[in-house]
């Protein structure tokens, strides 16, 4: 699934349509790929603050501290894998990879050590025009199923 993401307004649809799936199917990692400033922690911030306790956040990227824990229901995570080097998050981030409790959002995630299932792919591309494409792909059948959710709520909200 392609969207173009016009303005800071479609970032937050899509942030927000992305939260509505996410508690309606369960979380999955929610796995970012762009360019410096393409809008990876602005749809990180529009997700988490969608999600219950999410207003309680302060979302901000993690470039220095790699990684930030908010208080969401379910709990995200949100790893910056930009400065990450030599596996010092190592053994901590497989375990919030595996933990089907946890929404574990992923910056840079070209970066990780192995595939995640299940997974939903967010891939940012410049267009020839205007704002921002980004590319949803689910992996899993939980990963499938959200970026199914997401594609009916945007296609409900366009009409």
């Amino acid at each position: 699934m392609t969207i173009h993401l016009p303005d800071l307004d479609a970032t937050w649809r899509l942030g927000r349509a992305l939260a509505e799936a996410i508690r309606a199917h369960g979380p999955a990692a929610l796995l970012l790929d762009g360019p410096l400033g393409a809008g990876k922690t602005t749809l990180t911030r529009a997700l988490v603050e969608a999600l219950p306790g999410g207003l309680e956040a302060e979302v901000a990227s993690p470039s220095f501290n790699l990684m930030n824990r908010y208080p969401t229901q379910p709990e995200t995570v949100h790893i910056d894998l930009y400065r990450e080097s030599g596996g010092m998050l190592g053994e901590e981030l497989e375990d919030i990879l595996d933990d089907p409790t946890v929404l574990a959002v992923v910056e840079w995630a070209k970066r990780l050590p192995r595939p995640v299932e299940p997974a939903v792919h967010v891939t940012w591309q410049q267009p020839p025009h205007e704002g921002r494409m980004v590319t949803l792909q689910g992996t899993g059948e939980r990963g499938r199923r959200i970026v199914e959710a997401v594609h009916t709520a945007l296609a409900e909200g366009s009409r």
